[in-house]
Formats: C-alpha cells, sequence, structure tokens
C-alpha cells in the first residue's frame, strides 16, 4: 500500500508496506543482565533479524523466546515469561552436545529440532547447562553482528 502526502507544494510518497515489512523482519531487543558479558552489555540495544533456519550457526548470537525454555528453567526467564532470552548458539542438531550440557542431553549429540544455547559469562548465565536442548522453533531471531544502536 501506497501513500502521497502534499507537504508544502511536493509530494512525498511513504511506503507503508516496506515499514511493516522491516519491522515483521527486524526488532531492537535490550540486554538485561550480564550473561552475554564481555560481548553484550546489560542495557545494549542490539538488532535482531528474525530468523529463517539457514541463518542459525553456532557461535551466533540468538534471541529466544523462553515459552521453548522447558518447565525447569529459572531466573529472569521464569520470573518474566514475556521477555526475551540473549545467548549464543553453542550447537545444532546432529552435533556434539558441550560438556556442561552433557549430563541433561542423552546421546551425546544435539537431537533433531533442537539447539543448546550458552550464556557467555556462565558464572551469571542461566542457559542449556539448566535447561537441556531447546526446540529451535524457539529461537525467534539472529543478532547481527557489527551493528551498535545507540539509546
Amino acid at each position: 500500500m501506497l501513500v502521497v502526502v502534499v507537504v508544502g507544494g511536493g509530494v512525498l510518497v511513504v511506503t507503508v508496506a516496506l515499514v511493516g515489512l522491516l519491522r515483521a523482519v527486524l526488532s531492537v531487543v535490550v540486554v538485561a543482565g550480564p550473561s552475554m558479558s564481555p560481548a553484550l552489555r546489560p542495557g545494549q540495544r542490539v538488532l535482531v533479524l528474525r530468523r529463517g533456519p539457514a541463518r542459525l550457526r553456532a557461535g551466533r548470537i540468538v534471541v529466544v523466546s523462553p515459552d521453548g525454555l522447558g518447565a525447569s528453567r529459572t531466573g529472569p526467564a521464569r520470573r518474566q515469561p514475556d521477555r526475551l532470552v540473549v545467548k549464543r548458539l553453542a550447537a545444532l542438531p546432529g552435533d556434539p552436545v558441550p560438556p556442561p550440557v552433557r549430563p541433561l542431553v542423552a546421546g551425546g549429540m544435539v537431537p533433531g529440532g533442537h539447539v543448546v544455547l550458552l550464556g557467555d559469562n556462565p558464572e551469571f548465565s542461566t542457559d542449556s547447562r539448566m535447561w537441556g536442548a531447546v526446540p529451535a522453533r524457539s529461537v525467534v531471531g539472529v543478532v547481527l553482528d557489527g551493528v551498535r544502536l545507540r539509546g
């Protein structure tokens, strides 16, 4: 849909559909807590590209819906279910399970349809060491590298 606005004798064409599309594809998330330090600081804003499965790669920082984190979750995700969780994608389906998560995932490999998430600052992180493997469908998006937002 196009909206045409006449401004001071000139015509301004605003593409409402483009703005809607950008909002559906990109989100800004504010980091809360030190679990991703030093990569991300508390209060830092990051730009998130809503994911397609092809964007998931081990080592990327992702944003996850707390709905898929299991009944045993603790920490901020449990107290505030509307908050998104920011973690590093440590392993994909078929990858070996990282050592700190092995007690929670049988078979030594990440099961199909699941991922393993770890915080960069383990002392302050609630992650797959408590949750085990997380459904991949819980991943909302991928944090874009190198994008710095002010705020």
